[in-house]
């Protein structure tokens, strides 16, 4: 049996609309909110029902970041910075809660004008203002330690008073990263 252009489109059709309605029964939650409930600036999460694979109860995350790039962008904030962010925001949606999620971020090479202040930033960037200021400001205040290479600081001449509050300094990024490695913080390779 032979079918016509016309029944062949319709059949196309109805195969396509009943393969998306299956993939969308299948499909995880479309939740998605452009930030928080803990990082306001950023932070993109989708809620995930039933996951199948989760942490064990009680889990502390031990999340490592290193910063060496994009600090120097005067348009937006630190697209690594923001996976921090992310991090913080993924896991309190779907119900881990925040005194379990820590995160550290080591801030070296091209990351160092992530963690200026304002008029640090305005100085050496031609008076634009830190893009990512905010959200330095709100990891630290969710409990994130932002940590520059003293070894950064120094080549690049970043003063203390330079820093955003709350950012530390270590002797190098080698210093930190092998401190919190030993900690128990693994390393994000994004």
């Amino acid at each position: 049996m032979f079918l016509t252009r016309r029944q062949r489109c319709s059949v196309v059709v109805l195969v396509a609309m009943s393969i998306g309605s299956a993939l969308r029964a299948n499909a995880q939650s479309r939740d998605v909110q452009a930030s928080g409930p803990v990082i306001q600036s950023t932070g993109r999460s989708f809620v995930v029902e039933n996951p199948t694979f989760r942490a064990p109860a009680g889990h502390v995350f031990k999340m490592l970041y290193e910063i060496n790039a994009g600090g120097d962008d005067t348009t937006k904030m630190n697209a690594q910075l923001t996976t921090m962010a992310r991090f913080y925001n993924i896991h309190a949606r779907n119900g881990y809660p925040l005194a379990n999620l820590k995160a550290a971020a080591v801030v070296h090479d091209g990351g160092w004008g992530t963690i200026l202040n304002d008029s640090a930033y305005a100085a050496r960037f031609g008076g634009a203002r830190n893009p990512s200021r905010k959200l330095v400001e709100e990891l630290v205040a969710a409990g994130a330690q932002i940590i520059l290479c003293g070894q950064t600081a120094g080549s690049r001449n970043i003063a203390r008073s330079d820093l955003i509050p709350g950012v530390l300094v270590a002797t190098s990024a080698m210093t930190a990263l092998s401190v919190l490695g030993a900690d128990g913080y693994r390393l994000v390779p994004w």
